[in-house]
């Protein structure tokens, strides 16, 4: 064989390993660590506190446990903040208006360091209010 056919041949398989365009839906693809208030708009649940819409598109955020080597042992959830700030524990989301909603992110314990000792075990859902 050629040099020239063997490029030819590897172009051809290169060109038949590539992914297929896939359309766009015209939104953004959703990611599992955060939440846009169109996500929340879209799904209908922005007259509802907080806690509702996280448990509508984001379920898991809210199953997120460490169970403590304490006696005796305790369980503990995400932990929230707004703005930057320390705002309660998981049951707070209920105290909270969906339609105040810029974007959420959550965090896992790893990534909870960057809040300081109130980051907690288990994570940290920091919301980002509409200004």
């Amino acid at each position: 064989m050629r040099p020239k056919d063997l490029y030819l041949i590897a172009f051809a398989v290169s060109l038949a390993c590539t992914p297929a365009a896939v359309p766009s839906s015209g939104s953004p693809p959703r990611r599992a660590t955060y939440v846009t208030a169109a996500e929340i708009r879209d799904a209908n649940v922005e007259m509802g506190s907080a806690y509702d819409a996280i448990a509508r598109l984001r379920p898991n955020w809210l199953t997120h446990v460490t169970e403590t080597f304490t006696t005796p042992p305790k369980r503990e959830f995400a932990r929230v903040f707004v703005d930057g700030r320390f705002y309660g524990e998981l049951e707070s989301l209920r105290n909270f208006d969906a339609s105040q909603i810029a974007d959420v992110r959550f965090y896992s314990a790893a990534e909870s360091g960057r809040f300081g000792l109130e980051g907690g075990l288990s994570g940290v859902i920091e919301i980002t209010t509409k200004k």
